[in-house]
């Protein structure tokens, strides 16, 4: 918050004295119909004069991008809109518009506001316009660093078609050099301000819009565990056309006449089966949601460029296989891969692919190997993600090791729509061998969907959830967040994720909690379900685990049992089902006699 010396003194003194009998209480957004901003005050009392802004982003592209500081969404009051009598109101998505008018424009199909508002509180959706002002022209901007002002007075220039929110684009800048000040207060007084915070830190990322208020809500904190993999690259294909100039024209009727893509990466030789024409398969240019998604084994990610195991770069285009019409004779196409494993072990394949739908586009990945291009064995299949490309990568195949020659294909199938709806699209192929795969937890921050201010006046995040959560209460008090520990009964369970920190089960719990502070100080997530694995071993009464040979000492023994035990699970000390140097890392660490 930078904005405040721009204010004044009597602002302040008027917006911390004869305003504050209204604030804001509760905000959802983010979520199409079920957007809503609550507001608490004076039963009965006007909000005449009072104005809510939304400030946040504008252009981001041209020669001068507007990145801060701007109006993009903005509600006028009227007279008439009162504080309800229990002493609330709630502004929010009306969600269907049961009187659209006929084409050209378009009904809302959003549904109606899902939520029931508290009796007593006033309800009072913000309207739609015609021709064009139905909920996808509505909806507040999410997630993003946004400041959400409660105002009286607002004098700023209003280029929204009446109430209705624009997304930013033409809204009025008030920090004109993006520096984080606002330069412009167009309002006589702020009421109250809280900020839907995206950014971790004390300012912003790069692209991410400045704030402008004290009051934080957010970030939404999230982890996942990516896995990387290095080894020697014995193979890959990435389909740009600098690397692969015959743009994918070349006829390939069967594996080893005559080749389509030269491998750019190690040596190999990729064949596709299928004439040219409406089922062949083509180095096509990235389209809409393909263009530069980056990837990983959620279909999500950052960063990178190039042929990266992580895949954490596409390009600018990739290998795409298109239906042919009714029937699709484009089922069963498959891409051959031939290459040399001679003096290497252990292949591991990755590649990014999506297809076009869950009920049109290709679903079915059918891949096998073999030693003479012929005689195929069948060792995995894969359903592809619809939304963003998505890593996939193969369980190590040993079968092929040392082979001069060795073949991989990849069989796609359970295509039902028409020609040019139903597609498929592979990038970045890569073989390795001589694998290893590392684990990494990565922490992602993102704008909450739900705020709501506790009896304390502080705000916290609701249930990350698009969907309607159980902390919703729009018109009513809001309830504050429960209060867990170790072992309290109902924090959940701990082999399962949920929304609070903690589990139920103490033991386990306090186990997980050692290994992982984020699990008792922000949320009991998917990785700490995960580790909940090893209770079963760590909570028996047991507290020296790594004492194999039960003489209460940790000591070359113990050592010896546990990389006899290499790969197995036997002797795993973490709860992952693979004895591997994290388990060597614990048992280093509890060296010596037992406690």
């Amino acid at each position: 918050m930078r904005f405040i010396s721009t204010l004044g003194t009597a602002a302040l003194t008027m917006s911390a004295t004869a305003l504050a009998d209204v604030t804001i209480t509760e905000i959802r957004t983010g979520s199409a119909n079920a957007e809503y901003i609550e507001l608490k005050g004076t039963p009965g009392a006007s909000l005449d004069g009072y104005a809510v802004v939304i400030i946040g982003d504008g252009t981001t592209t041209g020669t001068a991008p507007t990145r801060s500081g701007v109006v993009e969404w903005l509600y006028r009051f009227a007279a008439t809109d009162v504080i309800g009598s229990n002493g609330y109101l709630v502004l929010h998505n009306p969600g269907q518009n049961p009187n659209a008018p006929p084409p050209p424009a378009l009904p809302d199909t959003s549904g109606a506001f899902p939520f029931t508002i508290a009796a007593g509180a006033t309800d009072r959706p913000w309207g739609y316009q015609t021709p064009t002002g139905y909920a996808s022209d509505t909806q507040i901007e999410s997630p993003d660093n946004q400041t959400y002002l409660l105002v009286t007075g607002y004098t700023g220039a209003d280029t929204f078609q009446t109430r209705a929110p624009n997304g930013g684009a033409g809204g009025q800048d008030l920090d004109t050099n993006d520096d984080g000040i606002l330069d412009i207060t167009p309002w006589t007084a702020i009421v109250d301000s809280v900020v839907m915070k995206e950014t971790n830190g004390n300012t912003p990322g790069s692209g991410q819009d400045w704030w402008y208020a004290s009051t934080l809500c957010g970030p939404y904190i999230s982890r996942q565990v990516v896995t990387a993999t290095s080894g020697t690259t014995v193979a890959g294909w990435d389909f740009q056309t600098t690397t692969n100039a015959n743009a994918g024209t070349a006829a390939a009727a069967a594996p080893n006449t005559p080749k389509v893509f030269n491998s750019n990466a190690g040596v190999g030789t990729m064949y596709l089966d299928g004439a040219n024409g409406a089922s062949n398969w083509a180095q096509a240019t990235e389209l809409n949601a393909f263009t530069g998604t980056n990837v990983n084994a959620t279909g999500t990610g950052t960063g990178g460029n190039g042929l990266d195991p992580a895949f954490t770069g596409l390009g600018t285009s990739s290998l795409a296989l298109v239906a042919g019409g009714a029937g699709n004779p484009a089922n069963g196409k498959s891409f051959t891969m031939k290459f040399s494993m001679t003096s290497v072990t252990g292949l591991n394949v990755s590649y990014a692919t999506r297809t076009s739908g869950a009920t049109s586009g290709f679903t079915t990945h059918q891949w096998a190997w073999s030693t003479d291009g012929s005689s195929w064995t069948d060792i995995d299949t894969f359903t592809p993600f619809t939304t963003s490309f998505a890593l996939k990568s193969l369980a190590a195949l040993n079968a092929l090791n040392g082979a001069a020659e060795g073949y991989l294909k990849c069989t796609v199938s359970g295509a039902a729509g028409t020609s040019g709806t139903s597609n498929n699209r592979f990038d970045n192929v890569l073989l390795l061998s001589n694998a290893v795969s590392t684990d990494t937890v990565v922490t992602n921050y993102s704008g909450p969907v739900h705020g709501f201010k506790t009896s304390t006046g502080a705000w916290v995040i609701g249930v990350a959830s698009t969907t309607i959560g159980n902390q919703d209460t729009p018109g009513a008090d809001n309830v504050d967040p429960a209060t867990y520990a170790c072992g309290t009964a109902g924090a959940g369970d701990c082999a399962a994720a949920h929304n609070n920190a903690f589990c139920a089960d103490s033991c386990c719990c306090t186990y997980v909690c050692n290994l992982d502070a984020f699990c008792c100080t922000v949320r009991w997530d998917s990785i700490c379900a995960t580790a909940a694995a090893g209770c079963a071993a760590n909570c028996t009464g047991n507290n020296c685990p790594a004492d194999f040979d039960n003489d209460n000492n940790v000591s070359g023994s113990d050592l010896g049992l546990l990389l006899g035990g290499w790969g197995g699970v036997d002797y795993d000390l973490d709860g992952d089902s693979i004895v591997s140097g994290a388990d060597l890392g614990r048992l280093l660490g509890a060296w010596g006699p037992c406690p």
